[in-house]
């Protein structure tokens, strides 16, 4: 499910979005750009675990402890996209009512996040 989306927020900046779920055989990357006035920086990595970019008027880009490893689930162990490996727990779990299954309610927090920002109303945040 891909998107895109345009917003502006109370202090007048403007930013915009694009998502996607779907990236070819593996997790590619996710990654957030703030391009700024006084500076750039960007957050990125295959688990958004990496300051890959930062250039701020006034600022030396800090050295940052490494991140957390990947989450471990029981059935598979990742951060992000690793979608195969929900639809073939899902069919795992449809021909055998044994097998693990991870609730509807983690899902459901992804698309919640998604319709907040194409509701309208709330096309403007405050930071």
């Amino acid at each position: 499910m891909p998107g895109s989306f345009f917003f502006e927020m109370e202090s007048g900046a403007i930013g915009t979005l694009n998502y996607t779920v779907n990236s070819f055989e593996k997790n590619m990357e996710g990654s957030f750009t703030v391009f700024a006035e006084n500076g750039t920086v960007k957050i990125g990595g295959q688990y958004l675990n990496e300051l890959e970019y930062c250039r701020v008027c006034g600022i030396s880009k800090p050295e940052l402890p490494k991140g957390n490893p990947a989450n471990a689930y029981g059935f598979y162990t990742g951060s992000m996209s690793n979608h195969d490996k929900v639809y073939e727990n899902l069919m795992m779990a449809l021909l055998d009512n044994g097998h693990e299954f991870a609730d509807a309610a983690a899902g459901l927090k992804t698309v919640e996040i998604i319709q907040k920002f194409t509701k309208p109303v709330l096309n403007k945040f405050t930071f």
